[in-house]
């Protein structure tokens, strides 16, 4: 093996020239991999009620909606749970928007609203509400979070009352 191209010194660059460009490389590997290589994880947290009836199996769905004219499925939908004729629970999105390799992780992607979904078993969906954010919600900078200002409420199925007898149903007055 030659001595000149062990030594830096291969087609007339100088051993200290060689160190040099070693070094810059070394730097911006080390700069590149020193920066924030993630964004945090906020969340959207919901909270509301069902009124009238609905089945055990019956779900709330939750999708975030990121731009205009998203379709609906685009996004992971989240179950929030049910417990008695209430619902609460924690939705998670990441924030990247993009990447640059000089910058890292651009950090600026937040929902534009919430989609709340009653749905039944097989699929039928029974109501729906949206939640503009940041209209309809507080947030909290320091743990990422927004939290809805007021309880939202979904309708289940509700028997209308006939207004001649009200405690029987309309059509089943036989």
């Amino acid at each position: 093996m030659d001595s000149r191209i062990v030594a830096g010194y291969h087609r007339g660059m100088k051993p200290s020239r060689a160190a040099g460009f070693i070094f810059v490389f070394v730097f911006l590997t080390f700069l590149a991999n020193s920066l924030p290589a993630k964004c945090p994880t906020n969340s959207v947290q919901i909270r509301g009620r069902i009124e009238c009836s609905f089945k055990p199996n019956d779900k709330v769905l939750v999708t975030l909606i990121f731009f205009d004219h998203q379709p609906e499925a685009s996004e992971e939908e989240t179950a929030i749970d049910i417990h008695g004729d209430t619902f609460d629970g924690r939705v998670a999105f990441n924030t990247s928007s993009s990447y640059n390799p000089v910058a890292g992780d651009v950090c600026h992607r937040h929902p534009k609203s919430a989609l709340i979904r009653l749905i039944e078993a097989d699929g039928t969906e029974k109501d729906r509400t949206s939640l503009k954010i940041p209209n309809d919600f507080n947030y909290d900078e320091k743990h990422g979070e927004y939290t809805v200002r007021s309880a939202e409420i979904l309708h289940g199925w509700c028997e209308s009352k006939c207004t001649e007898t009200p405690s029987i149903p309309c059509g089943n007055s036989n």
